[in-house]
């Protein structure tokens, strides 16, 4: 397949917009994948590349852009993996010129989606997820086949290669494998423990660490260390390897954290320890720096026994025979009552953790998933905004001015800059005194918004700060509440964005 047919496949799904003509669409490229294109056709569908990252300044990408136009045919699929193989395995500027032959048989068009390919930012409406669903579709997968498969071969084009050349039957054989690293299992987002649907199903609470997740696999004496992204960063951490080789087990695949300790025993904060994931020298001195504490929390295999199928309650039961020096654990309770998991939340928070993991006890391990199964409940920070705008509500809110725009100094505190919206926590006082308040100050209208000069000012309560290209300010608050509308206060005094990145693992230039 040429890459402007895979452009063309990319630009009809970003005007589709009902999933199930996604899904159809996929299977069309799919159907018309070479075995040789497989796994980098299904990556590129995906949005992203066979590398995952190949390390190239945007004044490179900007570059090769700029070039003279199109030459020749447009390349093959399994030629633009080439090319970005070899520009992967090369140094600075030697990529660009790797890169230059290929990008000269490009149009504009078909180089504009490479680089968005390139840096992750493909824009189609279509992802991994809903590849992983085509995927499913095209072969006939049950969900539960799709899962079993996806566990043991987490890279969506390996798998879909394997498929492709063995058909549905290759599911049965696919199996758990030593140095085989899977997707980590993921947790949704709660406010509160009355947040978690247990629905009558017990769970069980443990300390949420702000540290680096971790999938340890031992066979024998030999160690590997892998990360969430499922990176090996075994010689990063020697001390991880000398833990796990003491176990009493010959073959096992733990799941953890990794946390960083100070001198008084406390974990450090997150982007101190990230700082050895990439250290690849004066590695001793490195751990004499930041001591590091395997915090390990679930066991995925065990001596020829895959564990992902039991649930999460037996599989504790196997980690506290496997790892029997509590501090290798992560600590762990079943509340007897709602007070007694608020105070172990409570406790977490004041020994320096995030907060606390909900996980559902009859749970089986879902590889890359967030579901109902798992939970974290973090501790929530607070912070003054101005609003910019709100917008008009409806149903039972219908004629009051309700979803507010959330507005922070930016870094020089000379310009306002938004973070979020929210419609939650203001009670039907606050929206009266809202509506009757904000049009005073309006800037302009539309039909669902009034925008007003920045000078109610309110508190506001979230749980996290994440990345945002939707705003002008790089960050997003997420689950954002309004505590109260501060009289008291002016639009001159109210946080900025360096609050809101000192508060989060952002770095102010990548946000």
């Amino acid at each position: 397949m040429h890459f402007s047919e895979l452009v063309k496949y990319s630009t009809k799904l970003k005007r589709t917009h009902s999933k199930n003509a996604k899904v159809e669409l996929i299977k069309n490229f799919m159907g018309r994948l070479k075995k040789e294109e497989a796994k980098a056709g299904i990556h590129y569908i995906s949005g992203r590349i066979v590398q995952g990252k190949i390390n190239l300044a945007w004044r490179g990408l900007s570059d090769l852009l700029a070039m003279a136009g199109k030459k020749g045919p447009s390349p093959e699929l399994v030629e633009v993996n080439d090319f970005l193989q070899r520009a992967c395995e090369n140094k600075g500027r030697a990529k660009v010129e790797v890169l230059t032959p290929l990008f000269v048989r490009l149009s504009q068009v078909e180089r504009k989606h490479l680089v968005a390919l390139i840096i992750g930012e493909v824009q189609q409406g279509a992802g991994e997820g809903l590849v992983r669903i085509a995927i499913a579709d095209f072969f006939g997968l049950s969900d539960e086949e799709m899962e079993r498969a996806y566990l043991q071969k987490p890279d969506i084009g390996e798998l879909f290669e394997l498929l492709l050349g063995r058909g549905k039957a290759a599911v049965e054989k696919i199996t758990m494998r030593i140095f085989s690293p899977v997707k980590p299992m993921l947790a949704q987002i709660a406010e509160s423990i009355d947040d978690v649907p247990a629905a009558g199903d017990v769970y069980a609470l443990e300390y949420k660490l702000d540290g680096i997740r971790i999938q340890v696999h031992r066979k024998d004496d030999e160690v590997r260390v892998f990360s969430r992204h499922l990176r090996d960063i075994t010689a990063q951490f020697p001390e991880l390897v000398s833990v796990a080789r003491y176990l009493p087990a010959r073959r096992l695949i733990l799941d953890g954290e990794a946390i960083g300790i100070d001198q008084k025993g406390r974990p450090v904060p997150f982007q101190v320890l990230s700082r050895r994931t990439t250290r690849k020298r004066e590695i001793a001195e490195a751990q004499n720096q930041v001591p590091v504490l395997p915090q390990f929390f679930d066991v995925l295999y065990i001596d020829g026994e895959d564990m992902t199928e039991k649930s999460y309650a037996e599989r504790i039961q196997v980690l506290r025979d496997v790892v029997r020096d509590s501090q290798y654990r992560t600590v762990q309770v079943k509340p007897s009552t709602r007070k007694h998991a608020v105070d172990f939340y409570e406790q977490s928070l004041a020994r320096g953790n995030e907060g606390v993991m909900v996980k559902l006890l009859q749970s089986r391990y879902r590889p890359g998933k967030r579901g109902k199964f798992w939970f974290k409940i973090k501790g929530a920070h607070t912070i003054d905004c101005v609003i910019l705008g709100a917008e008009w509500g409806h149903g039972r809110r219908r004629g009051l001015l309700s979803n507010l725009h959330l507005g922070v100094f930016d870094e020089t505190r000379t310009k306002y800059v938004m973070v979020g919206k929210t419609f939650k926590g203001l009670t039907d006082r606050m929206l009266q005194w809202l509506t009757d308040t904000l049009p005073r100050y309006k800037v302009h209208e539309d039909r669902w918004t009034v925008y007003v000069k920045p000078v109610v000012v309110v508190e506001v309560a979230f749980n996290e700060v994440q990345k945002s290209p939707k705003y002008e300010s790089g960050i997003a608050l997420r689950f954002a509440r309004v505590k109260r509308i501060r009289s008291d206060k002016t639009s001159k005094e109210i946080n900025t964005v360096i609050d809101l990145v000192q508060l989060s693992r952002i770095a102010l230039n990548e946000a």
